[in-house]
Protein backbone atom coordinates (compact mmCIF):
# COMPACT_ATOMS: atom_id res chain seq x y z
CA UNK A 1 0.00 0.00 0.00
CA UNK A 2 1.23 3.24 -0.72
CA UNK A 3 -0.20 7.03 -0.05
CA UNK A 4 -1.20 8.46 -3.68
CA UNK A 5 -0.65 11.63 -5.02
CA UNK A 6 -3.77 12.96 -7.58
CA UNK A 7 -3.75 15.69 -9.58
CA UNK A 8 -6.41 18.57 -10.73
CA UNK A 9 -6.22 17.19 -14.18
CA UNK A 10 -5.90 13.36 -13.13
CA UNK A 11 -2.56 12.85 -15.80
CA UNK A 12 -2.33 10.01 -13.23
CA UNK A 13 -5.29 8.26 -14.94
CA UNK A 14 -4.15 6.49 -18.09
CA UNK A 15 -7.75 5.15 -19.37
CA UNK A 16 -8.38 8.82 -20.36
CA UNK A 17 -7.25 9.05 -23.62
CA UNK A 18 -8.74 12.18 -24.36
CA UNK A 19 -9.69 15.45 -21.93
CA UNK A 20 -10.08 18.90 -21.95
CA UNK A 21 -9.33 21.16 -18.87
CA UNK A 22 -10.01 24.02 -17.46
CA UNK A 23 -9.16 25.80 -14.17
CA UNK A 24 -9.74 29.09 -12.33
CA UNK A 25 -8.27 30.43 -8.85
CA UNK A 26 -10.34 31.58 -6.61
CA UNK A 27 -10.15 33.72 -3.03
CA UNK A 28 -13.25 34.36 -1.55
CA UNK A 29 -14.97 33.78 1.80
CA UNK A 30 -15.50 30.18 2.37
CA UNK A 31 -12.87 29.21 -0.40
CA UNK A 32 -9.05 29.78 -1.41
CA UNK A 33 -8.01 27.05 -3.79
CA UNK A 34 -8.15 25.95 -7.40
CA UNK A 35 -11.39 24.57 -8.97
CA UNK A 36 -11.41 22.90 -12.21
CA UNK A 37 -13.15 21.14 -14.54
CA UNK A 38 -12.32 17.98 -16.36
CA UNK A 39 -14.36 16.89 -19.27
CA UNK A 40 -13.73 13.34 -20.63
CA UNK A 41 -13.49 13.41 -24.25
CA UNK A 42 -12.77 9.90 -24.62
CA UNK A 43 -11.59 6.70 -22.31
CA UNK A 44 -11.04 3.27 -22.70
CA UNK A 45 -13.74 2.08 -20.85
CA UNK A 46 -16.70 3.29 -18.37
CA UNK A 47 -15.48 3.48 -14.66
CA UNK A 48 -18.34 1.95 -12.43
CA UNK A 49 -17.67 1.91 -8.83
CA UNK A 50 -19.82 -0.35 -6.42
CA UNK A 51 -21.58 0.88 -3.35
CA UNK A 52 -22.71 -1.65 -0.84
CA UNK A 53 -26.38 -0.89 -2.58
CA UNK A 54 -25.87 0.13 -5.46
CA UNK A 55 -23.31 0.94 -8.08
CA UNK A 56 -22.93 4.21 -10.39
CA UNK A 57 -20.93 5.34 -13.44
CA UNK A 58 -18.82 8.02 -12.46
CA UNK A 59 -16.82 8.19 -15.92
CA UNK A 60 -17.50 7.83 -18.71
CA UNK A 61 -17.06 9.82 -22.42
CA UNK A 62 -18.55 13.42 -21.71
CA UNK A 63 -18.91 13.00 -18.28
CA UNK A 64 -17.31 15.88 -16.12
CA UNK A 65 -16.09 16.40 -13.26
CA UNK A 66 -15.94 19.94 -11.27
CA UNK A 67 -12.56 19.71 -8.69
CA UNK A 68 -12.39 21.80 -5.66
CA UNK A 69 -8.54 22.36 -4.55
CA UNK A 70 -8.10 24.49 -1.31
CA UNK A 71 -5.39 25.55 0.36
CA UNK A 72 -4.65 25.09 3.66
CA UNK A 73 -7.23 21.84 3.90
CA UNK A 74 -7.29 18.62 4.36
CA UNK A 75 -9.85 17.69 1.71
CA UNK A 76 -10.34 17.70 -2.15
CA UNK A 77 -13.84 17.98 -3.28
CA UNK A 78 -14.77 16.42 -6.60
CA UNK A 79 -18.73 16.88 -7.95
CA UNK A 80 -19.35 14.38 -10.92
CA UNK A 81 -21.95 14.83 -13.47
CA UNK A 82 -23.04 12.71 -16.73
CA UNK A 83 -22.96 13.34 -20.56
CA UNK A 84 -26.35 15.11 -19.96
CA UNK A 85 -25.02 17.88 -16.73
CA UNK A 86 -27.06 15.71 -14.38
CA UNK A 87 -25.44 15.95 -11.42
CA UNK A 88 -24.28 12.17 -10.38
CA UNK A 89 -22.45 12.87 -6.69
CA UNK A 90 -20.11 14.52 -4.72
CA UNK A 91 -16.99 12.94 -3.23
CA UNK A 92 -14.65 14.46 -0.47
CA UNK A 93 -11.31 12.81 -0.58
CA UNK A 94 -9.92 13.23 2.87
CA UNK A 95 -6.03 14.53 2.45
CA UNK A 96 -2.95 14.28 4.02
CA UNK A 97 -2.01 17.21 2.12
CA UNK A 98 -2.68 19.40 -0.49
CA UNK A 99 0.35 21.35 -3.19
CA UNK A 100 -0.23 24.34 -4.77
CA UNK A 101 3.12 24.53 -6.29
CA UNK A 102 1.64 24.51 -10.10
CA UNK A 103 -1.34 26.90 -9.21
CA UNK A 104 -3.34 25.65 -12.36
CA UNK A 105 -2.86 22.09 -11.66
CA UNK A 106 -2.11 21.61 -7.75
CA UNK A 107 -2.18 18.06 -6.42
CA UNK A 108 -3.13 16.24 -3.05
CA UNK A 109 -2.01 12.97 -1.20
CA UNK A 110 -4.62 10.63 -0.88
CA UNK A 111 -5.37 9.17 2.69
CA UNK A 112 -8.04 6.78 1.69
CA UNK A 113 -10.70 7.57 3.39
CA UNK A 114 -13.82 9.33 1.36
CA UNK A 115 -17.17 10.78 2.04
CA UNK A 116 -19.60 10.34 -0.84
CA UNK A 117 -23.42 11.96 -0.98
CA UNK A 118 -25.48 12.88 -3.67
CA UNK A 119 -29.25 14.84 -3.30
CA UNK A 120 -30.78 11.50 -3.09
CA UNK A 121 -28.61 9.57 -0.72
CA UNK A 122 -27.54 10.16 2.20
CA UNK A 123 -23.88 10.80 3.18
CA UNK A 124 -21.42 7.73 3.74
CA UNK A 125 -17.72 7.53 4.68
CA UNK A 126 -15.94 4.84 2.64
CA UNK A 127 -12.71 3.19 3.22
CA UNK A 128 -12.12 3.00 6.63
CA UNK A 129 -10.27 -0.26 6.53
CA UNK A 130 -7.75 1.48 4.01
CA UNK A 131 -7.24 4.60 6.27
CA UNK A 132 -6.36 1.26 8.86
CA UNK A 133 -3.89 -0.54 6.98
CA UNK A 134 -2.53 2.76 5.90
CA UNK A 135 -1.94 3.56 10.17
CA UNK A 136 -0.82 -0.34 10.58
CA UNK A 137 1.80 0.25 7.94
CA UNK A 138 2.77 3.32 9.67
CA UNK A 139 1.96 5.25 6.25
CA UNK A 140 0.56 7.97 8.40
CA UNK A 141 0.08 8.79 12.31
CA UNK A 142 -2.41 7.84 15.08
CA UNK A 143 -3.20 11.52 15.20
CA UNK A 144 -3.77 12.05 11.29
CA UNK A 145 -6.05 8.78 11.11
CA UNK A 146 -8.00 10.49 13.92
CA UNK A 147 -8.68 13.63 12.33
CA UNK A 148 -9.18 12.20 9.39
CA UNK A 149 -12.62 10.46 10.95
CA UNK A 150 -12.96 14.21 13.03
CA UNK A 151 -12.93 15.73 9.38
CA UNK A 152 -14.86 13.39 7.43
CA UNK A 153 -17.86 13.64 9.94
CA UNK A 154 -17.48 17.66 10.30
CA UNK A 155 -18.24 17.56 6.44
CA UNK A 156 -21.23 15.76 6.54
CA UNK A 157 -22.43 17.93 9.49
CA UNK A 158 -21.49 21.04 7.67
CA UNK A 159 -23.34 19.33 4.73
CA UNK A 160 -26.12 18.22 6.61
CA UNK A 161 -27.01 21.74 8.05
CA UNK A 162 -25.82 23.47 4.39
CA UNK A 163 -27.36 21.55 1.62
CA UNK A 164 -29.44 24.29 -0.31
CA UNK A 165 -25.93 26.67 -0.05
CA UNK A 166 -23.77 23.49 -1.20
CA UNK A 167 -25.61 22.80 -4.07
CA UNK A 168 -26.45 26.83 -4.78
CA UNK A 169 -22.34 27.27 -4.51
CA UNK A 170 -20.88 24.12 -6.62
CA UNK A 171 -23.85 24.94 -9.22
CA UNK A 172 -22.47 28.70 -9.71
CA UNK A 173 -18.94 27.05 -10.41
CA UNK A 174 -20.12 24.45 -12.35
CA UNK A 175 -21.92 26.66 -14.86
CA UNK A 176 -18.71 29.65 -14.73
CA UNK A 177 -16.44 27.07 -16.15
CA UNK A 178 -18.68 25.42 -18.51
CA UNK A 179 -18.54 28.75 -20.64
Amino acid sequence: MILKLRSLRRDEWKSITQKNTKSLKIEEEGFVGTIGLLTIEEIEKPLVVSYPKYNVTIADKGYKWLQFAPKNENWWLTVLYDDKDNLIESYFDITKSNDFEDEDNPTFIDMFLDVVFSKEREPVILDEDELKQALDEKLITKQEYEFAFFLAKSIIKGYNKNRAKYYAFIDRFYQKLRK
